[in-house]
């Protein structure tokens, strides 16, 4: 798939364009990735021919032309099967390796294929993988099985190769002629209303109607070079408002919100504005019964009638028991999560050793740090501080305790909130997210520091806000309940967890830490609303991380001291530094937890408190 993003390997991938086109003065402007992450070097180099065979300037702009379509990621995966088509037959005469580098593309193509979860197989756009499969088909002599419209698409994208720029862009308008009723450079909101190309063309894919928990089991060491990026497919361009139906499926997947209706309401109408206005939230306390559930399922009893599981998960709910492929989705993702319990749970025992000592050397650490930010509790005294409400007492009934002074016992004046990052791009490091949030419960609570814990993901346009570990709650077990899948609204998640701080400690009485446990990659399916109206520009890239910084930063500025624990790519170090600044610290082994996380701590506390 064409990206126009750049990763760890996009230095790999320029090199095939630069070799392709002959020259290396330029910046490509896209750059070739399969799902998986790998460096795509057939497609890369059949881009860097399209640089050397047209003029890119022109093409750029055609491209551009449509941009602002709901349908444009797919159009260009169309149009670039026929530019390959056309810059193939121009170069396989100068360039006969060419032959056997398309077999290659081709056996790959069905090799990446066969490795992609059910899930990134879902996102996929059908109508894309149709042509693209029919393509590699032909190549290594297989039958194409297409018939009718898809057969007329895909012999008309076998684009001539005696075509020049204007030609090719020609024929690239007779293609959204034919197949779309569409004209680039023609916006959708100025194109006139013609009820039989609605018909035609139908209104598209609801984003996010069909969205499930993108939820598997992994290896979930953390090897961040296998981090899975969300992409934003074909047919998910525009935006939903969620409706009853994805509130039920939230439910039956999370239990009910912690918050009545009306209280959701006033929440949703605080946060849920600019960018976010289309978004939804939920906050859970995640459900033990749920998990057990999970788990007997998945010891054999997916059989069980829908009506007895809901009822054993705790998720019992007319709505839910009525669909059931709502039910059955739940039930999935339940299974799924007491899975993932048992491997993190796994992965602590076999690395317990190392976990027993960094819980020791981190909470040493902390507890030297926290001392200084312990009070003294005041105690009555003959000298000291006058109470003056009390003065009376010292003439009228000779009581000369009206005065105050720090007494012996202390208590401390600071809670943290740890918030894990739990959509999909985390699926590999899940085991280990687990664990690093254990060690730092288990040394937070060692010195008797409030902590919580929360999670945050995004599903069919909720962001989800789980209490994995409450303050009150004095073990940590909780924690090992993680479990990666969905999206994440990053922004939405951190502006609604410091208006839960802040409703929890309304007398602003203490000094509150939030740790982010991150990958700094925020991406959701759901548009960032533009003017009010939905369909307005992807949350991802730059847009994603800016909308981050100013949540990071609203955050600040209401004395919320907010950090980062980054266990991510490389290619998102830009992004963490964006988004926090240099107030987080790059954890790669649990090893180094103890080191990283106080000397982070330390450097948020010798920070003057904002104003």
């Amino acid at each position: 798939m064409i990206r126009r993003e750049y990763t760890g390997n996009a230095r790999r991938a320029r090199n095939y364009i630069w070799n392709a086109a002959g020259r290396y003065d330029f910046e490509p402007p896209y750059l070739a990735f399969y799902p998986t992450g790998e460096v795509d070097m057939y497609v890369n180099l059949v881009l860097g021919l399209a640089v050397k065979w047209f003029d890119m300037d022109r093409l750029t702009d055609f491209f551009d032309s449509y941009k602002s379509s709901r349908s444009a990621d797919e159009y260009d995966e169309f149009l670039w099967l026929g530019i390959e088509n056309c810059v193939y037959a121009k170069e396989l005469p100068e360039r006969p390796i060419l032959a056997q580098l398309r077999i290659d593309r081709a056996n790959d193509f069905f090799r990446i294929q066969n490795s992609l979860s059910r899930q990134q197989v879902e996102m996929q756009s059908m109508a894309v993988y149709d042509q693209q499969a029919a393509r590699w088909s032909e190549i290594l002599g297989r039958h194409v099985l297409l018939a009718g419209k898809k057969r007329k698409m895909y012999e008309f994208l076998k684009f001539d190769g005696n075509l020049d720029t204007e030609g090719l862009i020609a024929r690239m308008n007779e293609f959204f002629e034919e197949f779309f009723r569409f004209t680039p450079g023609i916006s959708e909101e100025k194109r006139s209303f013609r009820l039989a190309d609605s018909l035609r063309r139908g209104f598209g894919k609801r984003r996010g109607s069909s969205e499930k928990l993108m939820v598997r089991t992994a290896d979930g060491g953390g090897i961040t070079d296998k981090d899975v990026l969300l992409t934003h497919t074909a047919g998910m361009r525009y935006g939903f408002a969620p409706d009853k139906k994805d509130e039920d499926y939230i439910r039956a997947c999370f239990g009910d919100c912690t918050y009545s209706d009306a209280e959701m309401r006033i929440l949703e109408e605080a946060l849920c504005t600019d960018a976010d206005a289309a978004c939804r939230l939920w906050v859970v306390k995640q459900q033990k019964n749920g998990i057990e559930a999970g788990a007997l399922m998945s010891a054999g009893t997916t059989n069980a009638k829908t009506s007895d599981i809901q009822t054993q998960s705790g998720i019992d709910n007319s709505a839910v028991s009525r669909n059931t492929s709502i039910a059955k989705d739940a039930r999935d993702f339940l299974t799924k999560v007491a899975e993932q319990r048992r491997r993190n749970k796994k992965y602590c025992e076999k690395n317990a050793l190392m976990i027993s000592e960094s819980i020791k050397r981190l909470s040493a650490a902390l507890g030297t740090l926290f001392e200084s930010y312990s009070r003294h509790l005041p105690e009555k005294a003959r000298a000291g501080r006058l109470v003056a409400r009390n003065a009376y007492r010292l003439s009228v009934v000779h009581d000369p305790y009206v005065f105050l002074r720090d007494g012996d016992e202390t208590e401390n004046n600071i809670r943290v909130t740890l918030l894990l990052d739990a959509s999909m791009s985390r699926l590999y490091s899940q085991e280990k997210i687990a664990a690093e949030a254990y060690v730092i419960a288990s040394s937070l609570e060692r010195i008797h520091i409030p902590l919580e814990i929360l999670s945050y993901r995004t599903i069919r346009g909720f962001t989800v806000i789980e209490k994995l570990k409450e303050c009150s709650e004095k073990r940590a077990d909780s924690v090992l309940r993680y479990t990666a899948g969905g999206w994440n609204r990053d922004s939405l998640a951190f502006r609604t967890v410091g208006r839960m701080i802040r409703e929890e400690d309304l007398n602003r009485t203490q000094s509150h830490i939030l740790l982010i446990l991150t990958d700094a990659s925020p991406n959701d399916s759901m548009p960032i609303a533009s003017g009010g109206r939905l369909g307005g520009k992807e949350y991802e890239g730059e847009l994603s991380v800016r909308e981050a910084r100013k949540a990071v930063s609203a955050l600040r500025e209401d004395g919320i001291r907010t950090s980062a624990i980054f266990l991510g790519s490389s290619a998102h170090l830009d992004n963490v530094h964006q988004i926090f600044g240099k107030e987080y610290v790059r954890i790669q082994t649990i090893a180094q937890l103890a080191d990283g996380v106080s000397e982070l701590i330390a450097m948020m506390l010798r920070e003057s408190p904002p104003d």
